[in-house]
């Protein structure tokens, strides 16, 4: 099995149209206003990624149900977060071990090779419960 850890982790999603829906816009119910407010890239010119924003300091991930802070270096490297930098809030446990997990009981070895699922490019695999 590969590593669990990515550096630049939009590899996995990455279409020629840019970062995945769920991705780019989340749709899920964050934690305060200022985490929701700091996810939204409002930026013209850096709206099709994030990671390439100066003004974008936090990232989640729906697939791993993830949050972090960005490192601006050029990739999309994270700082994995476990608490809302405004409010304080326990943030939820990443599911990316279970992500791999789940591949791996699928026979995927490596999932930046291998034609993974549609399903396991998105928070899909996760919120129907099947694996």
């Amino acid at each position: 099995m590969s590593s669990r850890l990515f550096p630049d982790f939009r590899v996995l999603w990455l279409d020629p149209g840019g970062l995945p829906p769920d991705f780019a816009t989340p749709t899920v119910r964050h934690c305060c206003t200022q985490m929701t407010n700091a996810l939204e890239n409002g930026c013209a010119e850096h709206a099709d990624d994030p990671f390439t924003c100066p003004d974008m300091l936090i990232a989640y991930s729906a697939v791993f149900d993830e949050y972090g802070l960005i490192v601006h270096d050029g990739g999309a490297s994270t700082v994995l977060i476990g608490h809302c930098p405004w409010c304080g809030t326990r943030l939820p446990e990443s599911q990316r071990d279970r992500w791999f997990d789940a591949l791996e009981a699928l026979g995927f070895d490596d999932p930046l090779v291998d034609p993974i699922p549609a399903r396991y490019r998105s928070a899909a695999w996760r919120q129907d419960g099947e694996e």
